[in-house]
């Protein structure tokens, strides 16, 4: 599943982040599933994509960023996921 489009492809990095990266069709960082839970979910990690407040020290205490953290479980059942995705420049 190409997630961005444009020749970019949502790759999932070691530190959990997720970054817009040139696609390459046997990269497993960047193999992604859309289950009927409506989740994300990446085969290589077994993580499903979410929006956290960033976890780095460094920055802005309230900047929102998307990572690849545990899907939602029966116990989570109002978290949300994301549902539809919009990338921006910076």
């Amino acid at each position: 599943m190409r997630v961005c489009g444009e020749d970019l492809c949502l790759t999932v990095q070691n530190n959990a982040y997720l970054l817009a990266k040139d696609c390459v069709k046997s990269e497993t960082r960047q193999q992604w599933k859309y289950t009927s839970r409506e989740e994300l979910y990446n085969t290589w990690s077994r993580y499903c994509a979410t929006h956290v407040t960033d976890p780095d020290k460094n920055a802005p205490a309230d900047r929102q960023i998307a990572m690849a953290q545990d899907c939602r479980g029966e116990s989570h059942t109002d978290d949300l996921q994301f549902r539809s995705w919009q990338f921006i420049a910076n």
